[in-house]
């Protein structure tokens, strides 16, 4: 019993009554705001650490400052009491800050003269033919050993200037031979290095009991085959093409004309038949080139080639679908004057710069719905579509959110303007929207009491209107004059004042404009000088 006693008062703590007495009078102090000022040092004397601070500074941007436990939650490292603490020295130093106007101690924006403006731009001309005179490839190293650099820089702006002429207006042909350069440039896959009599063997190996006796009859045959024929055995694995063998084109041997004249008999003789005797041979003519075969070729020896048509931007499009529209234009308007040949290189650029905004506005929207989808139907049990994947059905309603038609046939309706279709009374649909509309505003209690879903007549769009309201602009009425909104009594003292500080300001900047300006001049008349002794 003595243990067991002795064990008791060694578990109840020893409690000092005083300190439960000091914590209700400090509690209603704080509540009531009487009393004496706490002490602040104890808990300053800590100092904030530089994470400490960014973790306050980042938690006072979320969270206000009456709620320092959540700020103190952010920090991790500090109490609610020297959150609070750290506020109220934030305010104090606030107030008792003498903060200057912040426009005279930033830096101002520098202003030049057009005349500088026109040295920059000399400037930059000549880092420019200096960049093409030293050349970026080994190619042009080795020319700068046997041209001077004027003439090589030269030259590099006129081949430069002879490409963008020659990409500024692309016919059709031009666009089909854009097309060929940008397919050509594909690398094919690479062609197996195996000989054909190992991977043969490899699949002889590999095949069933009943694939292999196929095999062997398949080679029986057509040994017999070739011994009839008097030909070569083929003893590949694979299987022949059904049919016949096309028969291969027999070199054209022509008779030498003894005649040396050009009458009637070497006449005779072009026509004579070949061994077989079926049809006679007919005097092969040389040809020139064609329109693209040209074009190819002048673009070979401009340099323009796949890398070209990137930097040009020519890389989005088909151009052949393209030239087919411009055909198709070309045959409709083929009795006017004027008719389109080709289209412009800046129109091409004009179409990448619209669907590149399109597709960057759908793609925002398409992930904007797809966050808001998760959000509100994440949670329930019966949704389905768990990642974070954007379906077909997403872009369309972001397509639609934008004003475009998502279909064919709508995009070809909005084109050719048969939305505007006339209806059965002759009556054409804005003018039913307007009577319908006049219809809503002029009666607006027969829609709410109404309890079926369309109108007494049975127009669906009735139900719109009730629905999504258009946007009416009321008047502004303000009880307060508009006397009243500027004060009575001007300080014009104090509007002087600022007056005449401003301008003090202006003239400082002015100063400072022209002293940044003449060292300019002056570091650009140096480096002139250099360039000249050089």
């Amino acid at each position: 019993m003595q243990g067991e006693k002795q064990a008791d008062e060694e578990e109840i703590p020893d409690t000092d009554g005083s300190q439960y007495e000091e914590y209700p009078g400090l509690l209603n102090t704080i509540i009531s705001g009487y009393g004496e000022q706490l002490n602040t040092d104890e808990f300053l004397a800590e100092d904030w650490s530089a994470g400490e601070k960014d973790r306050f500074f980042a938690a006072l941007c979320s969270h206000s400052a009456l709620r320092p436990d959540l700020i103190a939650e952010v920090i991790g490292t500090k109490n609610v009491a020297q959150v609070c603490i750290y506020l109220s020295a934030l305010e104090d130093a606030a107030k008792t800050c003498d903060a200057e106007p912040l426009r005279s101690k930033l830096d101002i924006a520098m202003e030049v003269s057009d005349q500088w403006l026109d040295a920059e731009e000399e400037q930059a001309e000549f880092l420019r033919d200096i960049k093409l005179a030293l050349g970026e490839n080994i190619g042009s190293q080795q020319q700068a050993i046997s041209e001077p650099a004027p003439e090589r820089a030269d030259l590099e702006v006129d081949s430069v200037n002879m490409r963008r002429n020659a990409l500024k207006n692309l016919s059709i042909d031009h666009l089909k031979v854009i097309d060929k350069i940008l397919r050509n440039e594909k690398v094919l896959p690479e062609i197996s290095s195996s000989p054909a009599l190992e991977a043969e063997h490899e699949q002889t190996v590999a095949l069933s009991p009943t694939e292999r006796r196929r095999l062997q009859k398949r080679l029986h045959m057509r040994r017999k085959r070739a011994e009839i024929s008097g030909t070569d055995v083929v003893t590949d694995a694979q299987r022949l093409q059904r049919g016949r063998k096309r028969k291969t084109a027999r070199s054209s041997s022509r008779a030498p004309n003894h005649s040396g004249g050009d009458g009637p008999n070497s006449e005779s003789e072009e026509g004579q038949r070949s061994e077989d005797g079926d049809r006679p041979k007919k005097r092969p003519r040389k040809r020139g080139f064609t329109r693209e075969q040209k074009i190819l070729e002048t673009f070979t020896e401009l340099g323009i080639d796949a890398a070209v048509c990137r930097d040009q931007e020519l890389d989005l499009f088909h151009f052949q679908p393209l030239g087919q529209l411009i055909a198709l234009y070309q045959e409709q308007s083929s009795t006017s004057e004027a008719t389109i040949t080709a289209i412009s290189l800046d129109t091409v650029l004009l179409f990448r710069a619209v669907i590149a905004n399109f597709v960057t506005q759908v793609i925002h929207r398409s992930i904007m719905l797809r966050e808001q989808e998760i959000l509100l139907k994440g949670r329930r049990n019966v949704w389905g579509r768990e990642n974070d994947e954007i379906y077909p059905d997403t872009i369309e309603s972001a397509v639609t959110m934008l004003g475009y038609p998502t279909t064919k046939a709508k995009a070809c309706e909005h084109l050719y303007g048969e939305d505007d279709c006339s209806g059965d009374d002759g009556h054409t649909a804005e003018e039913i929207d307007v009577s319908v509309v006049e219809v809503g505003i002029n009666e607006p209690n027969n829609s709410v009491n109404d309890d079926s879903p369309t109108s007494s007549e049975g127009s669906p769009l009735l139900s719109r209107l009730e629905m999504n309201l258009p946007l009416v602009r009321l008047p502004l009425h303000c009880s307060v004059p508009s006397e009243s909104l500027m004060p009575l009594e001007t300080d014009e003292e104090s509007l002087d004042e600022e007056l005449a500080e401003e301008e003090k300001l202006d003239q400082q900047d002015q100063a400072l404009e022209k002293m940044h300006q003449d060292e300019m001049w002056a570091a650009h008349k140096l480096n002139t000088a250099r360039l000249l002794q050089s």
